[in-house]
C-alpha cells in the first residue's frame, strides 16, 4: 500500500504557461510513486501565497522570484522553497534584431531619442510602445520604474494588455518585419521560435537601476529563479510527499520546450500536457 493512498493534495496554477511543466512532472511522482490523488486549483499569485500559507493548498510546484519575494518575506514564517528547477532565466526589454542594428542600438538608454520612439509608436497616440506585462503582475511595476527612473516615460507608454495578447502582437510584428519594442523573459515560447540574438536582441542595461538591492546583471533585471513552494508544516503531514517534491528539479530548456508546444503547437488539453511531463521524466 503506498503511504498516499486515499489522501488528496492540491497543487496550485497560477495561470502561465512556465507553471504547467513544473506541475505535472510533480502531480505525475506524486501519483504515481506515492498513490496520492493531486487536485488542481487555479489562482492568483497573491492568492495562492495567502492558501498555501493558510494550509488550503499544499503546493505551488512553480514559485517564481524574484518576482515573488515581497509575498514569500510576507508569509516566511508558514512557507519554504523546497527544492529549486532553475536559477537563470533571462529578463530583458528587446527588439528585432534587425532594427537594433539599422539605428545602433545597444542599451535600453539609446530608447531616449524621439526618433526611435516614433518609430516604435504602433498605435499613433505619439508615444513609443513598450509591449509589457498585464496589470498585477510585478513586471509591470518594474518597467513602470524603468521608465520613470530612465525618463522614458515622456516618450514611451507600456502596454499591459495579457500575456497571450502580448505574445500575439510581438509575435505578428516579427513576422510582418516591423519594429516593436517589448518585455520578454525565459522561460518563453517566442525565444524559441524567434531565438536571440540572431533573430531578437535584448538590450543591455548598464546603469541597471533597480526596485531594491538585487544585483539587475547585464540587461537591467536579476535573473529568474523557479521552485518548489511548500508550508513549514508539509513535512510533517506529508513526510514522503515532501522528501519526493524536495527532490525534483524541472530545468529551463525542459520548461521553455513544454511552453513552446502549448503555445505555438497548441498541446493544452490535459493529457497533452501529463504527456509533456511524462516524456520529461523519461
Amino acid at each position: 500500500r503506498l503511504p498516499g493512498t486515499g489522501k488528496t493534495l492540491t497543487f496550485a496554477f497560477a495561470n502561465w504557461t512556465g507553471d504547467w511543466l513544473p506541475l505535472m512532472v510533480s502531480k505525475v511522482l506524486v501519483e504515481d510513486h506515492l498513490g496520492y490523488e493531486v487536485e488542481i486549483a487555479d489562482l492568483t499569485v497573491p492568492l495562492t501565497y495567502a492558501m498555501v500559507a493558510a494550509g488550503e493548498v499544499d503546493v505551488f510546484p512553480n514559485a517564481y522570484y524574484p518576482n515573488q519575494y515581497a509575498l514569500l518575506q510576507g508569509y516566511q514564517r508558514d512557507l519554504e522553497v523546497i527544492s529549486w528547477h532553475y536559477l537563470d532565466s533571462v529578463h530583458g526589454i528587446a527588439l528585432p534584431t534587425w532594427f537594433v542594428e539599422a539605428y545602433g542600438l545597444e542599451t535600453v538608454q539609446d530608447l531616449n531619442d524621439p526618433e526611435i520612439a516614433r518609430l516604435l509608436d504602433r498605435d499613433g497616440d505619439g508615444y513609443g510602445d513598450l509591449m509589457g506585462c498585464e496589470v498585477g503582475w510585478a513586471c509591470n511595476d518594474q518597467l513602470e520604474f524603468k521608465l520613470e527612473e530612465y525618463g522614458l516615460n515622456r516618450l514611451y507608454r507600456q502596454v499591459d494588455a495579457s500575456e497571450q495578447m502580448i505574445n500575439y502582437a510581438v509575435q505578428g510584428a516579427l513576422e510582418a518585419g516591423e519594429p516593436v519594442l517589448f518585455y520578454r523573459w525565459t522561460p518563453d515560447w517566442l525565444f524559441a521560435v524567434y531565438p536571440y540574438p540572431e533573430t531578437v536582441t535584448i538590450l543591455r542595461d548598464p546603469v541597471a537601476a533597480w526596485v531594491d538591492d538585487e544585483d539587475p546583471g547585464e540587461y537591467g533585471f536579476p535573473p529568474g529563479r523557479a521552485g518548489i513552494l511548500v508550508h513549514r508544516d508539509m513535512q510533517r503531514r506529508h513526510p514522503e510527499a515532501y522528501a519526493l517534491l524536495s527532490q525534483v528539479s524541472v530545468p529551463l530548456n525542459a520548461v521553455n520546450d513544454s511552453v513552446y508546444k502549448q503555445v505555438v503547437l497548441g498541446e493544452t488539453s490535459d493529457a497533452e500536457l501529463e504527456r509533456h511531463a511524462r516524456e520529461w521524466i523519461e
